[in-house]
């Protein structure tokens, strides 16, 4: 009897600690983000993502900025691994090159990118601060509006980094987006690493 009452008393619990992602974006607080993620809660997960490749990698100070850049592209695509298809998986390399011109671009470098002139209006808003998350309904392109969203969680949620980067991360990731989530996070998170 007690054996049973031990395991309905272990379920019992691990059902309660479980929490789903409706439960946390339901939650009503005055953080003007949790509006565009109960928006499109599930692809805000994109900004999750980003963050989580970013926080496991650890920057060794003993080791060169290039020495790290090729560390976080070889973590990167073993953690995007847990995010993607195997089957449509390949490695990805940083362009030292074009990093060094995302690192350096400013607001006019948004022009360059290939999407809809409602994207590109609404990037702008983002870095001005400035975006009116009602707005989104403007992008009909459906991987745009997805950009769009997590763009304005991590300009957002970063804590005033990318007022710091001058919004190189939201352009770097806006850049890399244009070719897979892969470069996305390699770019963003090699601008972000250049602050350290």
């Amino acid at each position: 009897m007690n054996k049973y009452f031990l395991w309905a008393v272990a379920i019992a619990a691990l059902c309660s600690a479980c929490e789903t992602d409706n439960e946390v974006f339901a939650t009503q607080t005055n953080n003007p983000t949790n509006t565009l993620q109960q928006a499109k809660g599930v692809k805000a997960n994109n900004y999750q993502m980003y963050q989580s490749i970013l926080n496991s990698f650890v920057y060794d100070k003993q080791h060169t900025y290039q020495e790290n850049l090729l560390r976080f592209e070889q973590h990167v695509n073993r953690q995007i691994l847990n995010y993607v298809p195997q089957e449509t998986y390949k490695y990805e390399k940083l362009n030292n090159e074009q990093l060094l011109v995302l690192e350096q671009a400013d607001v006019d470098f948004i022009e360059q990118l290939v999407y809809t002139r409602e994207t590109k209006q609404a990037i702008y808003a983002i870095l001005s601060n400035s975006f009116n998350s009602e707005t989104i309904g403007l992008i009909t392109n459906e991987n745009e509006r997805h950009l769009i969203e997590t763009l304005f969680v991590l300009h957002s949620n970063g804590n005033g980094d990318d007022d710091k980067l001058n919004g190189n991360r939201n352009i770097a990731f806006a850049y890399g987006a244009q070719y897979s989530l892969t470069q996305a996070v390699l770019y963003a998170g090699a601008v972000e690493l250049s602050a350290k």
